[in-house]
């Protein structure tokens, strides 16, 4: 008998109904999803959405330095930051382990002069939007998840230029970028790296960041009238 897969309006076969997989409850389309976003159904937030509250966690970090547990926690994402290694070019990437290329990531960061306040900022602003949001999927994974991305957008290819020439002298420049895959366990592996160093300030943390974006940017959509999920209208035509 064929399963349909599980999310509202989606409609396609399980992945163990077709045989080509193990997965009882989903299609294959949003196994990969999964494995990009941390969700079977929520996308990843954009950077605009993700901005106001990265913006209050900093101000947030600068008002509260003096904490031992933000001091800590900046120290430890400094540290994982430092002892990163060498940075590896994104072409290099593809056969290696998730334990290295998660590794690489965080050189690539400390190369692209991040530090472990603004990792830190980036964390409390991915788990206070998520908790701001009456949409979103409060789940570890996804949070994990969200929060690589993010950092994973600072800093996340190998960039090349050179200059060559034609055949008949003309000197022209060519470049190569290369970006490495945004999926998968090496995003779990950042993340929980994150999770690890950030988790002791993000109780105490995310409601007073929260607030601050509120009275700052004004409230999330989501606690606007009229606002719905993204996947109920996907849900309503499915079952007209």
């Amino acid at each position: 008998m064929e399963v349909r897969c599980s999310i509202p309006g989606c409609g396609r076969p399980t992945m163990r109904s077709t045989g080509k997989g193990l997965a009882d409850f989903h299609c294959k389309y949003h196994v990969q999803f999964k494995s990009r976003h941390g969700s079977h159904w929520h996308p990843t937030y954009r950077a605009a959405d993700l901005k106001p509250y990265v913006t209050a966690a900093s101000d947030f970090l600068r008002l509260q330095r003096g904490s031992p547990a933000i001091r800590s926690a900046i120290r430890d994402l400094n540290y994982m930051l430092a002892f990163a290694g060498q940075v590896d070019p994104a072409m290099n990437l593809g056969r290696q382990s998730a334990a290295y290329r998660s590794r690489v990531a965080f050189a690539r960061l400390r190369e692209a002069e991040v530090n472990g306040e603004r990792l830190l900022a980036i964390y409390l602003g991915v788990s206070a939007l998520i908790e701001d949001d009456w949409g979103s999927h409060r789940d570890e994974e996804f949070r994990m998840v969200q929060a690589a991305k993010a950092a994973h957008r600072l800093a996340s290819g190998t960039h090349r230029r050179w200059d060559t020439f034609r055949a008949n002298g003309t000197p022209y420049q060519t470049s190569l970028h290369v970006y490495p895959k945004s999926t998968g366990l090496v995003l779990r592996k950042v993340g929980q790296a994150l999770k690890k160093a950030c988790e002791a300030v993000t109780s105490e943390a995310v409601p007073r960041i929260i607030e601050a974006k509120t009275a700052r940017f004004g409230p999330h959509c989501s606690h606007l009238p009229g606002w719905q999920q993204a996947w109920t209208a996907r849900g309503t035509r499915a079952f007209q």
